[in-house]
């Protein structure tokens, strides 16, 4: 636990245990239950954005926000390692009857209570609304600047990186595919027409940013990973996470899209939109930028193994998701969501088998 002493250090408490929950992680101290959450150490400098949006959201009853612990020093959070480190207070949380639905019907009223938000230009820096195209290629580009890098090297190639050159026409054309898809799901237009449901999203929404106390009180926390963003991509992350986590399960995804329905309908464009950005390979480039800025006696001491396994999680387990997804959601909600037919394979087929299906070999 690399940030123990970090925290005990900062905060002044012992730290006898943690554990993950989504988004966060629980930490058990001599002070009793607190939330720890990260995010990249750029998010420093939103602190007038946060409270902007805070004070937005001390407007609507249905949302309430968990406690900031503040450090030793009165800083609202700790920096290190290219990370920010903040917590909560922990609470006596309780799990609603519904888990998946609360999610969703929360979710949506965190949405609505950012409605009103007026931007500024400061703000433009956390703003990703309309941009996911030119974000991903980017993300595409790295990918290809890598394979660059290693077509050039003279040093030794690590089993590590044979299997990223393995995998690249695969996911190169999912990333691809997926922005081809954005296009023709009118995300241009998407974006225009939900600017009322919500100004506000999280940079990758999952469990642990929306917690229950006992009596069935809903707060929100997480404020530091707050972007300017329409609500698609809060539904798709969740559902990624979510598949990531216990693989496809039609009911669970469903109870969570008609607690969101419950509060504000999605448009049938949205639910394609969605679709693209669980396309989107996003978890397996963001690693691979990773492990490039690695220094090249460094990645001899990468867990390649691990990290693999990471990577396969976004590649193997969301394709049964990818194949289902479509078909869901035209029999539950009637939103068309064309499907990609080069995902389409056996059930029994190796990762590889796809990789080769999709490069022609």
């Amino acid at each position: 636990m690399e940030y123990k002493a970090l925290l005990e250090e900062a905060y002044g408490f012992s730290l006898h245990g943690c554990r993950t929950a989504g988004a966060g992680t629980v930490l058990e101290t001599d002070q009793g239950l607190f939330y720890l959450y990260t995010a990249p150490a750029g998010s420093k400098y939103k602190s007038r954005f946060i409270e902007r949006v805070k004070k937005q959201l001390a407007q609507q009853q249905e949302v309430n926000m968990l406690s900031l612990v503040k450090t030793k020093e009165g800083y609202p959070h700790v920096v290190s390692d290219d990370q920010i480190y903040y917590l909560y207070r922990g609470v006596r949380e309780g799990v609603p009857d519904d888990p998946a639905f609360a999610a969703g019907q929360a979710l949506a009223q965190f949405h609505q209570a950012t409605r009103s938000f007026k931007s500024d230009k400061l703000f433009l820096p956390y703003s990703t609304l309309g941009r996911w195209p030119g974000m991903w290629r980017k993300k595409l580009r790295e990918y290809n600047g890598y394979r660059e890098d290693m077509d050039e090297a003279d040093g030794e190639i690590f089993p590590f990186d044979e299997y990223l050159l393995t995998s690249y026409t695969y996911v190169h054309q999912l990333g691809e595919t997926a922005v081809q898809y954005l296009y023709h799901a009118g995300y241009d237009s998407v974006v225009k027409e939900t600017a009322h449901c919500g100004k506000v999203a999280y940079q990758n929404f999952d469990q642990g940013y929306i917690l229950w106390n006992e009596e069935a009180v809903r707060y929100v926390c997480g404020e530091w990973n707050w972007v300017l963003d329409m609500r698609a991509r809060d539904i798709g992350q969740w559902i990624k996470a979510e598949v990531r986590r216990n693989g496809w399960q039609e009911d669970v995804v469903t109870c969570f899209l008609d607690g969101y329905n419950s509060v504000c309908p999605l448009l049938e464009s949205e639910y394609a939109v969605v679709y693209g950005l669980m396309l989107y390979p996003g978890r397996f480039l963001k690693l691979v930028e990773t492990y490039r800025a690695l220094p090249w006696e460094e990645r001899q001491e990468v867990d390649g193994a691990a990290w693999k396994e990471h990577l396969e999680e976004e590649l193997i387990h969301m394709e049964e998701a990818l194949r289902r997804y479509p078909q869901t959601i035209a029999q539950r909600y009637g939103a068309p969501v064309p499907h990609i037919d080069w995902l389409w394979r056996p059930a029994d087929d190796k990762t590889d088998g796809v990789r080769d299906e999709a490069s022609g070999g």
